[in-house]
């Protein structure tokens, strides 16, 4: 999926593409693509000639340091350290953008699935000074210019919070991207990855992946619902993004029963210091997950949660691995004694009800109005 992205950025001659990585595979196809590559794995990691950093402490013959455009020493790449983001970011900023003026665009591996070359081309045209970015609280994709304005940048643990570091660590205003740029939406996981591939946009890479996913879940059942016209109640529950869950329902005639809760949660730290306080998530507490599933299945056609605000209310210590495999309906292969008995509820459930992260309920709002055939 990072390599349909490559793609997208390599059509515009004027964009410098450099993926960060610690997967030799992937490293390879980028270069083969026409990409930098800045290497993020361990140290001594080779791969067909790979070098440990592709731009890292370019040495001049006297012995001294070649400066980069910022005019400070250029850094070695952090051969040997733990991974950091922010000090990544920064050292692949100093050593390819060529202008400190110039734009920087960051994007996860997967954050941007149907960036179209229109929305390319846009990014490299721009040019007042600020922050651009596809959402408030959680961006998956950020423009920033000027590039020296990522230096200033002083604390900023992941890309969740990087529109807000630039704001208030650089002084750059803050706006957001139009929706037709195609940055509406961002897979984090194997099932975000699974709704993607129904986009007429997907990419063949990110169609081929999910195509060969494990999953036991309703989306077929769910987007029935969607296609039917006698206004069929759906809920939304977690992150809701107000603006998306309003255009789905209008879009497709739905009557909308929406709980949103917790938005920015970690992007402000509230998960990270164990504030995440859910309703939703009290009443099943209160009266469990079967007797839940059966007053929504009373109350709705379909079901679109989020769960990650009911696991960080709950404070459930999973692997990536187990909440992955919930989303997909594999109860196999979920061992938490709650999550597992979660799954088996929502996949026994009378209705559709998909399941996981953030993106479901506000990116894939657009995405599945655009996938629903009428």
């Amino acid at each position: 999926m990072a390599l349909d992205l490559v793609e997208q950025f390599r059509c515009d001659a004027r964009v410098t593409c450099v993926v960060c990585t610690d997967d030799a595979g992937v490293a390879n196809e980028a270069r083969a693509l026409g990409a930098e590559v800045w290497w993020t794995g361990e140290s001594g990691e080779k791969s067909n000639g790979l070098a440990e950093t592709q731009n890292g402490a370019a040495g001049m013959q006297d012995g001294t340091v070649e400066p980069d455009s910022f005019g400070n020493p250029r850094v070695d790449a952090g051969r040997g350290q733990r991974f950091d983001w922010l000090r990544t970011l920064q050292e692949v900023v100093r050593a390819f953008a060529a202008d400190p003026d110039e734009s920087v665009v960051v994007a996860g591996g997967c954050g941007a699935p149907f960036l179209t070359r229109e929305g390319v081309r846009e990014m490299a045209e721009r040019q007042r000074d600020g922050v651009w970015q596809n959402n408030r609280m959680s961006p998956d994709i950020v423009w920033v210019k000027p590039a020296s304005a990522v230096l200033q940048v002083r604390e900023c643990l992941t890309d969740n919070h990087f529109g807000f570091a630039l704001e208030e660590q650089a002084g750059l205003p803050v706006q957001f991207f139009p929706g037709e740029m195609g940055l509406f939406y961002d897979v984090d996981t194997p099932f975000d990855a699974l709704l993607a591939a129904k986009h007429p946009a997907a990419g063949e890479r990110l169609r081929a992946a999910a195509g060969k996913l494990p999953q036991g879940v309703a989306l077929e059942e769910m987007l029935a619902v969607l296609a039917r016209t006698d206004y069929p109640d759906i809920a939304l529950l977690g992150r809701v993004h107000p603006l998306e869950a309003e255009a789905f329902g209008q879009a497709l005639g739905l009557r909308m029963r929406v709980f949103s809760e917790e938005r920015g949660m970690k992007a402000l730290g509230r998960e990270e210091k164990g504030l995440v306080r859910s309703l939703t998530a009290a009443l099943v507490e209160t009266i469990g997950v079967e007797a839940f599933f059966s007053e929504l299945a009373g109350m709705a056609s379909g079901v679109l949660w989020d769960t990650r605000v009911l696991f960080a209310h709950l404070k459930l210590q999973l692997s990536e691995q187990e909440r992955f495999a919930a989303d997909l309906g594999l109860v196999e292969e979920v061992h938490d004694p709650f999550l597992r008995s979660f799954t088996e509820a929502a996949v026994r459930a009378p209705i559709p009800v998909l399941t996981g992260g953030q993106a479901l309920v506000s990116g894939a709002l657009r995405l599945l109005r655009e996938a629903t055939k009428r």
